[in-house]
């Protein structure tokens, strides 16, 4: 394949700090976005120095508890691997994180350099935010303006085939009898929402597939969790929800995360730990939580359909794929 026939592809999540010493840094980044954090600059990345500085030491601690480090980088980077193996020799694929090294800056310019006139922007978020997707591709378009590149941009997957068959198996082998199911999304602030962000209903979308992959007689629920401060986030939180169970004399409960196509602090601590201990705390006997979907086969496919759509759509030719 000729040099200007290569096709970039840029697999985009949120990222995570790789040691201690990153978090502050991490939490700067992540607080100084103006999709997250909608306040005019020059208060934005003041707020986010001095939220930073008194967070760092209560998340340092809940990365203590899951190894020091987020293993997002290395999940993605296998995620990475099998997706070019996919793909095949004529996709140059990589990952750039929003938040924390390698940037959109960077990737981008190692594209180019290997040959890359073309790039499909791959978001790694199941269901389309602005604080998420949006800010992402707009990070991305920021970084190819110096190029001549063509840049293209695969759409959200709330209920992708292969996504949701990834969720299901992870929870298939988990389920026992009269074991309910929570899917768990990460929560959004109600007024995002309000303002017409369609992440709330592509996080439904997710629920409503997800459960007709369920054996039929499995009770299930929507939850969100993750929220921070006192604003009203998406409704009903997971702690209500575990609550609400427990009451209801729910003694086998399963947590599957769907916002997530990797591990993070939010699934090994936040669900594993903290959850857990909810769930035990009322009265809830048998507590599971189903994987991400990683590298499972079903999720690559459904990656790799992503993109092969978005060449097709885009009228590239290619000689690889599938």
């Amino acid at each position: 394949m000729s040099e200007d026939q290569k096709t970039g592809v840029v697999l985009l999540n949120l990222g995570g700090p790789e040691s201690l010493e990153a978090i502050g840094r991490f939490l700067v980044n992540m607080l100084s976005d103006p999709d997250l954090v909608p306040i005019p600059w020059p208060l934005r990345p003041i707020l986010a120095r001095r939220i930073a500085k008194r967070r760092s030491g209560v998340v340092a601690g809940h990365y203590r508890a899951i190894g020091g480090k987020s293993p997002i980088g290395e999940q993605t980077k296998a995620q990475v691997t099998a997706l070019a193996k996919q793909l095949g020799q004529g996709y140059l694929v990589k990952h750039a994180f929003r938040h924390s090294p390698p940037d959109a800056v960077r990737v981008v310019k190692e594209l180019v350099t290997q040959g890359a006139r073309r790039i499909v922007a791959l978001p790694a978020y199941p269901q389309w935010s602005q604080t998420t997707t949006g800010s992402a591709l707009k990070d991305l378009k920021k970084a190819c303006r110096p190029y001549p590149l063509d840049l293209r941009a695969t759409p959200s997957f709330p209920d992708g085939p292969g996504y949701i068959q990834a969720l299901a198996e992870e929870a298939y082998d988990l389920l026992e009898e009269n074991t309910h199911v929570i899917v768990s999304a990460h929560g959004l602030p109600q007024r995002i929402v309000n303002k017409g962000d369609p992440y709330l209903a592509e996080v439904e979308r997710t629920f409503a597939a997800l459960k007709a992959e369920l054996p039929r007689g499995v009770t299930c629920s929507l939850a969100f969790q993750s929220r921070l401060g006192p604003i009203e986030w998406t409704r009903p939180y997971l702690t209500d929800e575990i609550r609400r169970l427990g009451q209801a004399g729910t003694r086998s409960l399963m947590v599957v995360p769907v916002s997530f196509v990797c591990e993070n602090l939010e699934t090994l601590y936040e669900l594993d730990l903290e959850t857990a201990q909810l769930a035990k705390e009322c009265g809830i006997a048998t507590y599971r939580r189903a994987a991400t979907p990683g590298t499972h086969p079903a999720f690559i496919d459904e990656l790799t359909g992503l993109v092969l759509r978005t060449v097709k759509l885009a009228g590239w030719e290619t000689t690889s794929g599938g």
